[in-house]
């Protein structure tokens, strides 16, 4: 096997990999338990909202940056599940030609 062919072939099989854990991020979440525990991340992790909120300190408002990019962290992870979700659900056979591509953010 040649550098290119071996080069395609880790590139295919990482493919499936993604592929494969988009999938189980599907299955997880298509139940009625799964979307009720999305839902309830939305809201806990404050999806809808912004990140910058006036925290007290001291006798007045201000805005805390480390309070903000822990709240950032969060909500992160939620998005990073709602993109998987997004992906669609594909065979192995099916990756190699795949119309759509995984791209990384």
């Amino acid at each position: 096997m040649t550098t290119d062919e071996t080069i395609r072939q880790k590139d295919l099989e990482k493919r499936r990999q993604e592929q494969r854990l988009s999938n189980a991020y599907q299955r997880a979440f298509a139940t009625e338990d799964g979307r009720a525990v999305l839902e309830d991340l939305r809201q806990l992790f404050r999806l809808e909202q912004r990140v910058f909120t006036p925290v007290r300190q001291g006798g007045h408002y201000g805005y805390d940056p480390l309070t903000a990019a822990l709240a950032d962290g969060a909500r992160g992870v939620v998005i990073y599940i709602q993109e998987r979700l997004a992906t669609k659900v594909q065979g192995d056979a099916n990756i190699e030609n795949a119309p759509d591509k995984v791209i990384k953010p």
